[in-house]
């Protein structure tokens, strides 16, 4: 009778990276301006391309959401947006998406899984959609070549690290130019589930040489019962020119293997192919290795996603794992916050020269030398339609660059956020918001009606 074993078998669960299953974001503070008079430039931003270099990201993508923050345009109609990725892959964005309907600081998402697309002719709306085209378009140089794709999901599976660039351009050239003020990239990584399985197939005690069929399934129990149904599998593998019965496969059940329960392996070889599958017995016991994403000190953890201490835990949602070295204890330097909230007077900001609102708070203490991210939020109205005014933040002696809006009616209140970036020497600082009118005729108000609200999160370098 033949019988068949598999010896000195060994397992690696080769979950080959620590498994990411948060999200990842990458900030690029560029404002991407489109002149006034935009035929100087062609159409295209100041800043063409806008760049971001990810480092440290997930190898392969599994979901990736583009934010563009601050959109400002009479016709975004106009805008063309496209985003080129490390790989060369080329998505376009929008184009030909809002009509003529004027936006001013308006932040849009972009991800594939979004249940809306942009609109040609409606107003854009603060939201997440799908990248949308209407019409074909070929940017200017240095603009990669058409064809564009219209899905995120080129990106799917691929890594992620490398430089990412955003091309912005006017189709129109139009005289009251636009901006998009930042923009981000958000990814979160697929998880490796995959394993090298390496053994030795004997025969009636004899290696095999020549070729032969083995059958995997993932099963939850050790032996085989009327219950036992295949957690997973079958995968089968064709091995030729076996030498010595030595073989090394690679294997993938997907999720299945990230249960923290006990794992065993069935396998069944047909040598010669065709002859029929016998079952080895007894089934393999996987070795799962502990999975942690960002952990850092978790003891007798299986699975550890981004957590502070787990102690004996067979699953630790959120717990980090110490058998991970090099890993700090604590998170160092965390970043400083600094929250503001004024009511201002009544009060008109002159229409000409920089102004600084009179009314924000202009000390706060023990910032630490790097960086500062500004998100402010302020409301206000201006008596001229058609009226563009921009925000500078200034911290110390130091300005951000600007962060442009566009009233389109008079005597409107309206309400305009922002994110800006700027260095930061350590110690107390003075903190103020600014504001200058970059075309039109009208002057920037506020009333008692209006607000001013900013947080600083500050980082050390």
């Amino acid at each position: 009778m033949k019988r068949f074993v598999a010896s000195a078998v060994g397992l690696l669960l080769a979950l080959a990276s620590p498994v990411r299953v948060d999200a990842q974001t990458y900030f690029g503070p560029d404002q991407m301006i489109i002149p006034i008079n935009a035929a100087a430039t062609g159409g295209r931003a100041g800043v063409y391309p806008s760049t971001i270099n990810v480092s440290g990201g997930p190898a392969k993508i599994q979901d990736i959401t583009v934010t563009l923050y601050n959109l400002q345009h009479l016709v975004p109609n106009d805008f063309n947006v496209l985003l080129v990725g490390p790989q060369g892959q080329k998505v376009l964005l929008m184009r030909g998406c809002g009509g003529n309907q004027a936006i001013s600081l308006t932040t849009i998402n972009f991800n594939q899984n979004a249940a809306a697309s942009l609109t040609a002719g409606g107003k854009i709306l603060e939201g997440t959609y799908k990248p949308t085209q209407f019409g074909i378009v070929q940017l200017p140089s240095p603009a990669p070549a058409t064809p564009y794709d219209t899905s995120l999901g080129v990106f799917t599976g691929t890594n992620a690290n490398g430089q990412w660039r955003l091309f912005v351009w006017d189709s129109n050239n139009d005289a009251a130019g636009g901006a998009i003020n930042g923009w981000q990239l958000s990814f979160t990584g697929q998880t490796q589930t995959s394993f090298t399985y390496q053994g030795v197939l004997e025969k009636n005690s004899t290696p095999i040489s020549g070729d032969a069929n083995v059958r995997f399934t993932l099963h939850g129990g050790a032996v085989s019962s009327i219950l036992d149904q295949p957690l997973a599998g079958p995968i089968i593998r064709s091995l030729t020119g076996l030498e010595s019965g030595l073989f090394t496969i690679d294997l993938d059940f997907g999720s299945a293997v990230l249960t923290p329960r006990e794992l065993w392996l069935g396998i069944e070889v047909e040598s010669p192919p065709g002859s029929g599958y016998t079952p080895i017995s007894p089934r393999t016991r996987l070795a799962i290795v502990p999975i942690a994403g960002r952990a850092l000190n978790a003891d007798k953890a299986t699975t550890a996603d981004r957590a502070t201490t787990a102690d004996s835990a067979t699953t630790a949602g959120s717990a980090p794992w110490n058998g991970i070295t090099g890993a700090p204890l604590a998170v160092a330097n965390p970043p400083r916050v600094f929250s503001f909230v004024t009511t201002p007077a009544p009060n008109i900001i002159n229409p000409v020269s920089e102004s600084q609102l009179p009314y924000t708070v202009l000390s706060s203490s023990d910032f630490q030398a790097g960086i500062a991210v500004v998100d402010f939020s302020i409301s206000g109205f201006t008596n001229v339609p058609q009226t563009g005014f921009q925000f500078r933040f200034r911290i110390g002696n130091t300005f951000s660059s600007p962060v442009n809006f566009v009233f389109n009616q008079a005597d409107v209140h309206q309400s305009f956020s922002g994110k800006l970036v700027i260095p930061v020497p350590a110690g107390s600082q003075a903190c103020s918001l600014w504001v200058t009118r970059n075309f039109g005729s009208g002057i920037f108000q506020v009333d008692t009606g209006d607000s001013v609200t900013y947080t600083i999160l500050n980082f050390r370098q």
